[in-house]
């Protein structure tokens, strides 16, 4: 009886659980592409790369630094004392370990720079996304960007929301291509 009784709510469970699967709306949209098309993007990335050129304008300057200070280390060398080429060959070691910390930094900054500017366009993007997919009755959106890989394979069941999304936030534009398979 008791098994009888279970098999019952197996089977009423698989049922429910089976109509529930039908009535999912599943759409995708490749993200890359959008953050690609956003205005806020290209700004964000112009911003980026005059950090980026200042970094590397300050690291030439050091490295130049360096290397005038090798070739007087090298001409003046002969004619040095003990004590004073002892102190030369430490201050050019230290600048060395400097230019090595300041580039380490410099990648921190530049990707704490990148995070920055780019954080609230992603935040934008998704908000867009989760209004269209309310709006439209989504129970998932897949990235199909091909960089995440996230949407394998697409067939003609799910439903492109890019255009949505792109007339949520303004853009016009091209339309967008399907995910490739």
């Amino acid at each position: 009886m008791k098994n009888r009784i279970a098999s019952i709510f197996l089977a009423l469970g698989v049922m429910l659980g089976t109509s529930a699967v039908a009535q999912q709306k599943i759409g995708h949209i490749n993200a890359d592409e959008l953050l690609q098309q956003m205005p806020e993007t290209k700004q964000a990335q112009e911003q980026l790369q005059v950090y980026q050129q200042q970094l590397e304008k300050d690291l030439r300057e050091m490295e130049t630094e360096l290397e005038a200070k090798i070739q007087k280390f090298r001409a003046d060398e002969k004619m040095m004392t003990q004590l004073s080429r002892e102190t030369k060959t430490r201050e050019i070691q230290e600048l060395q370990v400097r230019i090595q910390e300041y580039s380490v930094k410099a990648q921190e900054d530049f990707q704490q720079k990148q995070l920055e500017l780019l954080s609230p366009i992603i935040e934008k993007a998704n908000e867009a996304v989760n209004d269209v997919a309310k709006a439209e009755g989504f129970t998932y959106i897949l990235d199909s960007s091909p960089s995440k890989a996230v949407v394998i394979f697409a067939s003609d069941g799910g439903e492109d929301i890019m255009d949505k999304v792109k007339a949520k936030l303004g853009i016009t534009g091209t339309t967008s291509a399907p995910p490739k398979q």
